[in-house]
């Protein structure tokens, strides 16, 4: 399976050097949504590596285009500005989705 990235320029070139062949540098969120519905549409696609700040803009459609989904997994990082303040933990998410069950963290 591959592993497509969409996310900014530099995001972009810094996995194309690490090895990850597939990768959409992307403007805004509208042009990310429209890579994004590209990507999941390829059979050979497991992992779609996304930005934080893209996937909070368009976070409704993304989940509405996921949702029936098994694959490809979708895991947003930070940009080269930082991470973000989330109120849900995205690994947390994943799991509840994948198994169907809550993790909690004391």
């Amino acid at each position: 399976m591959k592993i497509s990235v969409i996310a900014d320029f530099d995001t972009v070139v810094g996995f194309r050097l690490a090895g990850v062949k597939e990768g959409y540098a992307v403007n805004s969120p509208e042009e990310a949504l429209e890579r994004l519905r590209e990507v999941v549409k390829k059979e050979n696609v497991g992992l779609v590596i996304i930005t934080e700040r893209l996937v909070d803009k368009i976070r409704g459609d993304v989940e509405k285009l996921l949702e029936k989904r098994s694959f490809p997994l979708l895991v947003e990082i930070p940009d080269k500005a930082g991470p973000i303040e989330k109120k849900v933990d995205p690994l947390k998410e994943l799991v509840r989705r994948a198994v169907g069950v809550d993790i909690k963290i004391e």
